[in-house]
């Protein structure tokens, strides 16, 4: 009997909360990184991303930090958002680019990678 076999990363982050939201009029699932350690893990330690998930990093204030794609094995977008989820910056990323990617000049609240 056939068994479908389950993706990667719905193992890898199977403890993780998640949410649904409309991204440019699709439907995506997002991991929900909350902690410390899920916002340095974020999805660097997948091979290949389901279709329409990704994952959304949560801050409790407005932050500055950059991001980087030098351990990442898949291509993203990521999208900066600001306390009222407005679009703050996007980038297309490659897998392994190098540099920190941020918006310049202003602080955001919450990060999605798709």
């Amino acid at each position: 009997m056939w068994e479908p076999v389950l993706h990667n990363a719905f193992k890898v982050y199977r403890k993780y909360k998640k949410i649904t939201t409309a991204i440019k009029g699709k439907k995506y699932n997002l991991w929900v990184a909350d902690t410390l350690q899920k916002k340095r893990t974020g999805l660097s330690i997948i091979n290949d991303l389901p279709k329409n998930w990704g994952m959304i990093f949560v801050y409790d204030h407005d932050v500055d930090n950059g991001f980087t794609m030098e351990k990442t094995k898949i291509p993203l977008t990521i999208i900066f958002l600001d306390k009222n989820f407005n679009v703050i910056d996007t980038f297309k990323c490659r897998p392994g680019q190098s540099g920190l990617l941020k918006p310049k000049n202003q602080k955001y609240r919450y990060v999605i990678e798709i």
